[in-house]
């Protein structure tokens, strides 16, 4: 799945290609990503036609300009390092998306060999999912991330100290108590965490 450990996010590209083999519709968040709320009506946006990614991130960066010429393509679209790139922490797909997948997982391992960044796979995924009359909307659901240093610091440290005292109770009585662990950053826990700001 990670093309022979040369592109590791290729993974997660594999692991819903062969998820969305078993449903209609699959909604997958990175492990970094938490909901706040309930987010089951994400199911009734995702169709044949219509997906959810993270956010809409505009002009790929820099790098990817070196397709231009490469001859790369998706879907029969020549790849120019120009297309808009979505976000993929968050992704709501269809079932009958996975021939756009697959051909955007493809690509994604020659996208990676030119584009030396971590993000070939979710570029490749986002060009793939807006061809041929298919959209792709921002999800808009309670959902937060802890993706920066500061942020998976702090949510780690609570995580761990929740398990050290939940651990050993009951699936059901660890949800019940899950309720009210906090993973986001209150003001005191910035100002505590000011040493590793970066701006």
């Amino acid at each position: 799945m990670s093309f022979g450990n040369r592109y590791r996010f290729g993974i997660k590209a594999a692991g819903i290609i062969d998820l969305l083999q078993r449903c209609e519709r699959l909604f997958f968040m990175d492990a970094d990503m938490y909901p706040t709320g309930d987010i089951s009506r994400c199911f009734n946006r995702i169709s044949a036609l219509s997906s959810i990614m993270w956010r809409c991130e505009g002009r790929p960066k820099a790098p990817y300009r070196s397709l231009e010429g490469e001859g790369l393509s998706i879907g029969g679209r020549i790849l120019i390092g120009d297309e808009t790139m979505w976000a993929s922490g968050v992704l709501g797909v269809h079932h009958h998306n996975i021939p756009a997948l697959e051909r955007a997982y493809a690509a994604s391992e020659k996208v990676s060999e030119i584009v030396h960044l971590h993000t070939p796979e979710q570029f490749c995924t986002g060009v793939a999912l807006s061809q041929d009359g298919r959209t792709i909307s921002r999800h808009w659901l309670p959902i937060r991330n802890y993706s920066t240093r500061g942020k998976k610091l702090h949510a780690r440290r609570r995580i761990g100290a929740f398990f050290d005292l939940n651990g050993k109770l009951s699936v059901e009585r660890q949800v019940k108590q899950a309720a009210s662990c906090r993973v986001w950053r209150a003001p005191l826990d910035l100002l505590l965490q000011r040493d590793i700001w970066h701006f």
